[in-house]
């Protein structure tokens, strides 16, 4: 929470050439001064305001006007069901997630916030607990990643999707695998799914063939947000260079997280 605030997913970026320094084209050293001049001027949005940005361009993507029952799949510790409660205070908001101590972190966080209309869940969202037909929001920010069976996390949000709803997911893809993924291709995929404990991932044509194959989700469309969300990986790396002193001390209150 310390670097990522509330919202523990990418952040959302205006052009690549506007944010010069968080991408990857530029030198590690240049990019570092690059940023950190235009971070120190103010000149780009800060780390945990991109992710609200995120959480509100994916809210404008949905198409959703005024949902009175909204889910939030894969919550972690709760930031974007707190937006959404605040954004729409008359609806009622649940997150899931498979983490006691972030469902309590969660509850935790709203009860701060003084919101009453959100709660928080240990579920499976392999296997939810909801009636078919219960809301009309279902969001899916970057948690399908972690889903070791795509179709059936695909599944049960049209499952739970009322007639009429938006269903909006937002999630790490790997490219259509024609051609073939390259040697360099697949021992980069290798190094994600080891590093972040992905099962896999799959394209974003193979989430639309998943969804227009529930024969309950009707004009599904698909949008690659690479390009918005690709400075957040050297932004994560520039705010604790900017602030190292929380890191350090965590890692020295145990050398073997030091040591990794």
């Amino acid at each position: 929470e310390h670097y990522w605030g509330e919202h523990i997913h990418m952040g959302y970026y205006t052009t690549l050439e506007r944010q010069r320094g968080y991408i990857r084209d530029d030198w590690f050293i240049v990019a570092f001064l690059r940023a950190t001049l235009a971070h120190v001027l103010g000149r780009y949005k800060d780390f945990v305001g991109a992710k609200l940005d995120f959480s509100r361009a994916m809210l404008d993507w949905s198409g959703a006007k005024r949902p009175r029952r909204i889910l939030d799949v894969g919550c972690g510790i709760g930031g974007t069901s707190r937006f959404l409660a605040r954004t729409f205070p008359e609806a009622e908001v649940v997150g899931i997630t498979l983490s006691p101590e972030q469902a309590q972190r969660a509850t935790e966080l709203a009860q701060e916030a003084g919101l009453t209309n959100v709660s928080f869940r240990v579920m499976n969202a392999l296997e939810m607990e909801f009636q078919d037909n219960t809301f009309d929001l279902v969001w899916g920010c970057e948690s399908g990643e972690h889903m070791p069976d795509k179709g059936k996390y695909v599944q049960e949000m049209a499952r739970v999707l009322a007639r009429g709803g938006n269903l909006v997911v937002a999630t790490w893809c790997e490219r259509d695998p024609e051609p073939p993924f390259s040697k360099e291709e697949l021992a980069a995929l290798k190094f994600v799914y080891e590093e972040w404990s992905h099962p896999h991932f799959i394209s974003i044509a193979t989430y639309r063939h998943l969804m227009e194959s529930t024969g309950s989700l009707t004009a599904v469309e698909t949008a690659d947000w690479t390009e918005q969300t690709l400075p957040s990986w050297r932004h994560s790396i520039w705010v604790g260079a900017w602030s190292p002193w929380y890191w350090m001390r965590v890692s020295l209150r145990s050398w073997r997280a030091f040591l990794g």
